[in-house]
């Protein structure tokens, strides 16, 4: 059962050489019931970079990544996803399962190119 849905990251185009983290939003642990099943779903064009999820246990967890814990990461070039066509105008999306009853959730991201379209999750 699906308690609820968040959207971590959402058209980001702008690069930077260095980390940026979306706001945290509420995992299952947070209600403290569920299974702590989270279901990641993220869509990338012409993607060059990497997205980290992070999650932690704290309930006032700090900004910097002393309370987070790396739970799931896509990184890599889309375009090698997007074959034959290499084209732009074709976005790569890509899902995943992650268990844990993390209060909150984040992304930790690094774009060199393209766009991160979205990055969503339920729990």
């Amino acid at each position: 059962m699906i308690n609820g849905t968040n959207i971590l990251l959402q058209n980001i185009d702008s690069t930077s050489s260095s980390a940026q983290y979306s706001e945290k939003k509420i995992g299952g642990g947070y209600y403290k019931n569920g299974d702590g099943i989270h279901t990641l779903y993220t869509v990338v064009n012409a993607f060059l970079g990497s997205i980290t999820i992070q999650g932690t246990l704290e309930q006032y967890p700090s900004d910097d990544d002393t309370d987070w814990v790396q739970v799931n990461t896509f990184a890599g070039d889309s375009t090698y996803y997007n074959q034959p066509n290499s084209s732009d105008d074709v976005d790569y999306d890509v899902s995943n399962t992650f268990t844990g009853k993390f209060v909150w959730i984040r992304a930790k991201y690094e774009l060199q190119n393209g766009t991160i379209r979205e990055v969503r999750y339920n729990y």
